[in-house]
């Protein structure tokens, strides 16, 4: 593109090295996923393979990444390319309420997890570079705040009283 403001040459250029990190991330997983499912199959075919779908994959996902991103970072009042970016947010703290998860394990103890959660309106400012149009996006986000899991006994009498709390450490070092 010609006649781009060093401005939107950044942008430009975040969007772009985003979308290759992306497609080189995933085309690696997709490469990995095909080798393991031609497992059966030579190692030619098998590497050859691994490497077509994760080559392939890759330009796939980056491609449509650099599309949506130049989609996103181009200014509907004026039609300017990467003019677009977030200048400010706003979190405003809407709610704040505790909450409590209980899940019973294998030997009969508890597992207790609590944590705050916290709900925000937030806003969203993107400013175009060109034409200075202002948008705003708001929406609502949830946020878990100090999240502390504790492990509460069953309470069993007797010889095996306490036990439970290792979560598979291994046995006590005096039994043989």
């Amino acid at each position: 593109m010609t006649n781009l403001t060093s401005e939107q040459e950044v942008l430009r250029a975040s969007i772009k090295k985003s979308a290759i990190i992306w497609g080189v991330v995933l085309g690696l997983i997709v490469a990995g996923l095909a080798y393991w499912l031609l497992g059966s199959q030579g190692t030619g075919i098998r590497s050859g393979g691994a490497a077509l779908a994760g080559l392939l994959s890759a330009g796939l996902i980056t491609r449509k990444n650099l599309s949506s991103g130049a989609a996103g970072a181009k200014c509907a009042n004026c039609g300017a390319a990467f003019s677009v970016s977030r200048v400010d947010r706003q979190e405003v703290l809407a709610k704040s309420t505790p909450k409590e998860e209980r899940k019973t394990l294998d030997n009969g103890d508890t597992e207790v997890t609590t944590w705050v959660e916290e709900l925000y309106d937030v806003d969203d400012t993107y400013k175009c570079s060109s034409c200075g149009d202002t948008t705003h996006k708001t929406y609502q986000s949830t946020r878990r705040k100090d999240e502390k899991t504790v492990v509460k006994s069953a309470g069993k009498k007797g010889a095996d009283a306490g036990k439970g709390n290792s979560h598979g450490k291994g046995k006590s070092a005096g039994k043989n």
